[in-house]
């Protein structure tokens, strides 16, 4: 089926179900039609958050597909590096190289630096979270009483990773929505998705970020991420 196969790696079983199962393949292609064309958010976006997820997944091939797919969409080198620092924050190093090793491939020059760190106390650090949700989270106040340093280290990954790279904030807590969802933690699409409604998003652009994890990680991420979503309507 041409608009299964239009925005994932060429392969013979989306013609094999069309043929076999044309209904299933017909609702497969609807959700892929609002991962794969411009909407609330646009498609070079979710291009960029399907690259996100396979690495998050370790399927190396589906990285690179989507992260070429994404460059050729129009996400530039910088937005390019802004996910591959929001990946490293939320899933660690290996995902995290899996984006980055790939970036030469698409981007013949170097990124621009991103912003510098800012001061860093377990006093900022604090006030820092009670600006993002409002309060202080007791597993940042526990960090903060036994380990000082890694709060501290703990905010200025953080700050940066949302707000000092070149991928735009709304963009990034998009990104992280996907990413959650995709591994079905309704708690943390929930906590993204506050951080990205204050910074401008729709709740339409929440869930068709979110469902750029359904091909990836079934309808079973649906459900976690309308959890997450439905919850961000609540205060904090």
């Amino acid at each position: 089926m041409d608009r299964i196969q239009s925005w994932l790696p060429k392969a013979d079983w989306p013609a094999e179900l069309a043929e076999r199962h044309p209904a299933f393949a017909e609702g497969f292609a609807r959700v892929g039609d609002v991962i794969s064309t411009d909407g609330h958010v646009p498609a070079r976006y979710k291009l960029l958050f399907a690259a996100a997820i396979a690495a998050v997944k370790r399927d190396s091939e589906l990285v690179a597909h989507y992260a070429a797919a994404a460059a050729a969409a129009g996400v530039t080198a910088d937005e390019y590096d802004g996910a591959c620092v929001g990946i490293l924050i939320s899933r660690g190093v290996t995902p995290h190289q899996l984006m980055a090793e790939l970036r030469p491939d698409n981007y013949p020059g170097r990124p621009g630096p991103g912003a510098g760190p800012a001061e860093a106390s377990v006093e900022a650090t604090y006030e820092y979270f009670r600006s993002y949700f409002g309060f202080v989270p007791d597993y940042v106040e526990v960090l903060g009483e036994r380990a000082p340093k890694a709060a501290e280290g703990y905010f200025l990954m953080r700050d940066a990773a949302l707000s000092g790279t070149r991928l735009d904030k709304q963009v990034m807590e998009l990104l992280l929505c996907a990413v959650n969802a995709a591994e079905y933690q309704a708690r943390f699409v929930m906590i993204h998705a506050r951080g990205a409604l204050a910074a401008g998003a729709t709740e339409e652009a929440l869930v068709e970020s979110c469902l750029v994890a359904l091909p990836f990680a079934g309808v079973a991420s649906w459900l976690p991420a309308a959890e997450g979503i439905l919850k961000a309507r609540e205060p904090a």
